[in-house]
């Protein structure tokens, strides 16, 4: 009896991985639907071994645990599918689920952006670098490009630029806020 509960257990255990590893495949692009069969199935095993008797207390905890598991997982699988539906997640262009932001604003402000570039400019005269004005849109432009990636890849934080000379040399540090 204690083996087939050990071995039920097992089964369980390598189905609720499977079943994870196919909704990331889903919400990673690579699977075009929902497993809704797999998973109802898996909620199937875990109704049928709730009713079943487990005689060891670590059997029982396992079987718990395991179950636990899986209705957490259901209920994120299933906020998260509801989150795509209704807009609030979308897919990018690559197939992967992304959430929006709550305000779709500018990484930085543009204010920000030409007082930034103007700072670095001078900041490399007063290192005796070249810092013609006719620069100051290319600073800009790269400065804004670079405050979209750094913005993207922090999850639309906005980006604030900070221009300093250490060691001769102007520099220039994106913050998060």
């Amino acid at each position: 009896m204690a083996d087939e509960s050990k071995e039920m257990l097992d089964r369980l255990e390598r189905d609720l991985a499977a079943l994870k590893h196919e909704y990331d495949l889903f919400f990673n692009g690579k699977r075009r639907a929902e497993p809704m069969k797999e998973r109802k199935e898996m909620e199937t095993k875990f109704l049928v071994g709730s009713r079943r008797t487990i005689v060891g207390n670590a059997d029982q905890l396992r079987f718990n645990n395991l179950s636990g598991r899986y209705w957490t997982y259901a209920n994120l699988w299933t906020r998260t599918v509801r989150d795509l539906e209704e807009g609030r997640m979308h897919r990018d262009s690559g197939g992967n689920v992304k959430r929006m932001s709550r305000e779709q604003s500018e990484p930085v402000d543009r204010e920000h952006v030409d007082r930034a570039a103007e700072a670095l400019l001078e900041a490399r005269r007063s290192c005796g670098l070249a810092g013609d004005p006719s620069d100051i849109q290319t600073l800009r432009d790269t400065l804004y490009a670079r405050a979209l990636e750094i913005s993207a890849s922090a999850g639309g934080k906005k980006v604030e630029f900070l221009v300093s000379v250490e060691e001769g040399k102007p520099k220039v540090k994106a913050v998060l806020r």
